[in-house]
């Protein structure tokens, strides 16, 4: 164990060979990881000739080994997000922190949470494992000049709330931001511009009890009204008043610095909070344009097919996760007003 060194390298990849999960990884050292999702950030650093000449590729066993030899702060916060929600927002500006580090959507995580586990290739508890040291192998400096790693928050994709008992098991201490939205306005959203797990076929079984041909002739508006449902239902499964700060759309921006920042138990900076407020004035996503709501042109926009739809399958989850919120965030329901269903 005293010969596995990886300060400076950090695990971008899962993959399987000769039957066993490898680790590939990329000599960063502790440059930040602002763009708006992970992938994007290692296709980024994969533009450097150095990237592509050097890299190391283990099994996993060094990975963990690494873990226990040189552990690494356990993430500040999990989200957990219903999609089109302004989720990235949050990412984006707690990413304007130096002493911040946020991995927005990261596919590591998605393979060992939707593959490894599933396909046999780990058990849950070994699984848990390389969940922790994969978060720890970035959650350190190893550079003393480097700003001092302060906290650290990991969004999932929108389709694993489903996976939050396996995320419980890898950092029990570690608070979650579930973050919710007016349902019409997603799937309005989704019907414009539709993600990929949207798209039947694309995430395996999102349905259960639908055979291959019948996901196949589904309409896409009813598929994405019932995957989008699903996704506000395991919200309302696994939420833990103990642990989850609710949030919803209408609550932004300014709910990341007056109930973010204290959840997760970071105290930042006054030159930080004041970076992470010039950043929020400005698009998650897209940052040369401004931020603003658009709810009222997304409901403009939907059809009556798509007002029923959201009626069947989506809202009676959202208005529970309404009601949970009004029984354990008093607080926070005045600022919903704006984005009342329809």
């Amino acid at each position: 164990m005293d010969s596995v060194n990886f300060s400076g390298w950090r695990p971008i990849r899962f993959y399987i060979a000769k039957g066993q999960v490898m680790v590939d990884w990329i000599r960063m050292l502790d440059e930040p990881m602002r763009e708006p999702f992970f992938q994007h950030g290692i296709q980024s650093q994969m533009q450097h000739p150095f990237h592509l000449a050097f890299r190391r590729q283990t099994p996993l066993h060094d990975l963990l080994a690494w873990h226990d030899r040189s552990p690494g702060l356990d993430p500040s916060l999990v989200i957990f997000h219903v999609s089109r929600c302004g989720s990235t927002l949050i990412t984006q500006a707690l990413a304007e922190s130096p002493h911040h580090l946020q991995l927005s959507e990261p596919a590591p995580v998605d393979f060992l949470l939707r593959q490894a586990l599933p396909s046999g290739w780990l058990d849950r508890t070994q699984v848990v494992r390389a969940l922790r040291a994969w978060a720890s192998a970035w959650g350190q400096r190893c550079d003393d000049a480097s700003p001092g790693l302060e906290s650290f928050s990991i969004k999932l994709d929108a389709w694993n709330t489903d996976k939050a008992p396996l995320v419980a098991e890898a950092w029990p201490e570690t608070p979650w931001a579930f973050l919710t939205r007016e349902p019409l306005a997603v799937l309005v959203s989704q019907m414009r511009e539709r993600a990929f797990f949207l798209v039947p076929g694309t995430l395996g079984a999102c349905l259960d009890g639908l055979s291959v041909h019948e996901l196949a002739v589904m309409h896409p508006e009813l598929y994405c009204a019932r995957v989008l449902g699903n996704i506000y239902a395991a919200m309302t499964q696994e939420f833990d008043p103990a642990r989850t700060l609710l949030l919803d759309h209408a609550e932004l921006p300014g709910a990341i610095e007056t109930r973010v920042l204290s959840h997760m138990g970071w105290n930042a900076s006054a030159t930080d909070q004041e970076r992470m407020r010039e950043r929020v004035t400005r698009h998650g996503k897209h940052p040369h344009q401004v931020y603003v709501s658009d709810t009222e042109s997304k409901h403009s926009m939907a059809s009556d097919h798509l007002q029923s739809l959201t009626a069947q399958w989506i809202a009676p989850h959202y208005l529970r996760l309404q009601d949970l919120r009004q029984s354990h965030h008093p607080a926070a329901s005045p600022h919903l007003a704006e984005e009342a269903l329809p």
